[in-house]
C-alpha cells in the first residue's frame, strides 16, 4: 500500500502555502501561493486543481501553523480553521492527516540530506537520540522528534514559541518593557519572528531617538537586512539582539529535551541571517545556562537550509501513518 503512492502534502505558513504533489517523500511538482489571495483551505486546494490541471490524489498530508488536533487546525496568525472532515468530503479523500508545521518540519529531520545541513557548533549528533527544531518565520515555531523502535521518527507538536520572553540583561529588560507597553503578553514569538525583528528594529530607533525614521522607512524585515548589510547600526543592534536571544531560547529548549541528535534552526527568517547566525551571537546565547553551560557547548546545532523541511516530513509522515494502518488491519 505504501510503494509508490501518489500524495498531496501541504505546508501552510502564516505568509505562504506550498502545495507539493510527491511520489512517496520525492516531490514531482510544487506551487508556492500567497495565503492573502485565498480565503479557505479549501480555496486554496481547489486553485491548485485549477492551477496544475491535475487528478489531485486521494492520500493527503495538511501541516499549518496553529493549534492542531487529528481533526482540526486553528490558524494562529493565519485565521483559518482547516477541517478532516470538510476536506474529505471536499474533495473526496480516502486519507488525510492533519499536522502542525512544525510537527512536518519535523518530521522532515528524518529524511532531508545532509548536504542541506550548515553545522554552526557541538560535537557530533548521535543515532535515533532526540531532535529538536526552532525556526523564526512569521512566527516561532518548536518541534521535538524522538525515535520510536519499530515505529521510526515520532514528532510532538508544540506551541512553545508563546512562551514568556525571560529577559537575561539590562537591554533585554528594556526590550521586554518596550514590548509590554504595546502587548499583552510578550512571547518569544513577539521577538524571534519576522515582524519581531522589525520590534527589535523599532526599539533600538527609539532607544537611540530616531523613532520618526523608523516609522517612515522600515515596514519589512528584509529592509532591516539589507540596512545591517550596508551598516546601519540600528539594524545591525537588531540582528545582533535577535540572534542573542534566538539562541538563548533555542538553549531553554535544549535543557529540557537534551537534544543528543540535534539541535535544527530553520524558518524563512533564520535563511535570511546566515551569516549572522554565524558570528557568534547566538552561541553565545545558547550556551550561556551557569552550571549547564558545558552540557550545552557539546550539544550540536545546524542550520537546515533545506526550504521544502515541512513537504518532505508531510509525505514522511503520511506513508508511516498509511504503513501502521496496513500493518494493523492485516
Amino acid at each position: 500500500m505504501t510503494k509508490d503512492m501518489r500524495l498531496l502534502v501541504t505546508d501552510i505558513g502564516g505568509t505562504n502555502a506550498r502545495v507539493a504533489l510527491c511520489q512517496d517523500t520525492t516531490i514531482d511538482l510544487l506551487k508556492i501561493y500567497p495565503t492573502r489571495y485565498f480565503g479557505s483551505a479549501i480555496e486554496l486546494f481547489s486553485h491548485f486543481q485549477k492551477d496544475t490541471n491535475q487528478k489531485l490524489p486521494p492520500y493527503w498530508a495538511v501541516a499549518a501553523a496553529g493549534v492542531t488536533s487529528d481533526e482540526k487546525i486553528e490558524g494562529t496568525n493565519l485565521k483559518w480553521d482547516i477541517s478532516k472532515k470538510e476536506l474529505i468530503e471536499a474533495f473526496d479523500l480516502r486519507s488525510c492527516i492533519l499536522l502542525n508545521d512544525f510537527e512536518a518540519a519535523a518530521y522532515g529531520l528524518s529524511v532531508v540530506d545532509e548536504k542541506r545541513l550548515l553545522k554552526l557548533a557541538g560535537e557530533t549528533p548521535q543515532p535515533k537520540e532526540t531532535k529538536i527544531l526552532i525556526g523564526a518565520g512569521t512566527g516561532l515555531g518548536e518541534a521535538t522528534c524522538v525515535y520510536c523502535k519499530g515505529l521510526g521518527w515520532k514528532a510532538l507538536r508544540s506551541e512553545g514559541g508563546h512562551a514568556t520572553f525571560a529577559p537575561t540583561d539590562e537591554t533585554e529588560m528594556e526590550l521586554a518593557i518596550y514590548l509590554k507597553a504595546k502587548y499583552r503578553h510578550v512571547s518569544y514569538e513577539r521577538i524571534l519572528s519576522g515582524p519581531g525583528l522589525l520590534e527589535l528594529y523599532g526599539f533600538f530607533m527609539k532607544k537611540d531617538s530616531h523613532k520618526d525614521m523608523f516609522e517612515e522607512t522600515f515596514k519589512s524585515p528584509s529592509q532591516v537586512t539589507e540596512a545591517a548589510e550596508k551598516g546601519d547600526k540600528p539594524s545591525i543592534k537588531a540582528i545582533k539582539l535577535f540572534c542573542k536571544i534566538y539562541g538563548e531560547e533555542a538553549g531553554n529548549f535544549a535543557l529540557k529535551t537534551l537534544p543528543l541528535g540535534g539541535v535544527f534552526i530553520t524558518g524563512g527568517v533564520s535563511l535570511h541571517i546566515v551569516s549572522w547566525l554565524q558570528k557568534g551571537w547566538f552561541q553565545e546565547g545558547f550556551v550561556q545556562k551557569g552550571r549547564m553551560t558545558n552540557l550545552l557547548k557539546n550539544i550540536p546545532v545546524f542550520l537546515v537550509k533545506e526550504p521544502y523541511l515541512g513537504i518532505y516530513g508531510g509525505a514522511y509522515r503520511l506513508l508511516q501513518t498509511c504503513m501502521t494502518k496496513a500493518t494493523t488491519a492485516s
